[in-house]
């Protein structure tokens, strides 16, 4: 698979793709069916930016500076004429100029490979985010069902920094703000301090929900006596 610095296809979306992430698609403008043509017959990679201004469908649109590139790992064509794909995140990427010289946007860009981490200061940041996420979950389920047995269960997490920090980020139900702005984010530390910060919030916002869902079945209760 080729990687062009100078030229990639870029596809601008109102969603972000970290690295090691899976986004299905369904494409039906000609412009993107053109693109995907070409990134299928010349095996190219092609970047995912979130789109900072404009539309996805029909006309032009700004892009974040930060994207992903990506690579097609399943495709199909459907019989109404668009083509369903599966991309998969690789690395993420810089947007230094973009062009208008095909049907679609390209763009000149400089990769930006993950760091080499520092495991002993990722490593207990990276504790505590699971931690954290672990505690989310559980809120989360005893809302959601709050008849079921309080029984926590293990989580089966990344165990590598880096690799949880882009899970972490696909994963949580947070605005894409948020999300490219964790994707912006220079480093897994840096990345995973975020999340804690993020994670914290979201609790804070479980607890208040929780405490609302309590008040008001004591209130239905009470009625009913």
């Amino acid at each position: 698979m080729k990687i062009l610095e100078n030229g990639l296809p870029l596809f601008p979306l109102h969603t972000v793709l970290f690295p090691r992430a899976r986004l299905p698609l369904q494409i039906f403008e000609p412009r993107y069916r053109e693109m995907m043509d070409r990134c299928r017959r010349e095996d190219l990679a092609f970047g995912v930016v979130l789109i900072k201004e404009g539309v996805e469908v029909g006309g032009p649109a700004t892009p974040h500076s930060v994207g992903t590139i990506a690579r097609i790992v399943d495709v199909a064509r459907l019989d109404d004429g668009r083509i369903s794909i599966v991309a998969a995140g690789i690395t993420r990427f810089k947007l230094l100029q973009h062009f208008a010289d095909h049907a679609y946007m390209t763009a000149h860009i400089r990769l930006l490979p993950d760091e080499n981490v520092d495991l002993s200061q990722a490593e207990p940041i990276a504790a505590r985010v699971v931690q954290l996420f672990q505690k989310y979950v559980h809120m989360v389920q005893n809302i959601t069902d709050p008849e079921e047995p309080e029984e926590e269960h293990a989580l089966d997490m990344p165990k590598d920094p880096t690799i949880l920090s882009y899970a972490l980020a696909a994963s949580l139900p947070i605005s894409v703000s948020d999300k490219q702005t964790l994707l912006e984010t220079p480093t897994t530390a840096a990345r995973l301090r975020r999340e804690i910060m993020i994670l914290e919030r979201e609790l804070e916002l479980l607890h208040l929900i929780a405490e609302r869902g309590s008040q008001i079945r004591d209130q239905g209760a009470f009625s009913l006596n």
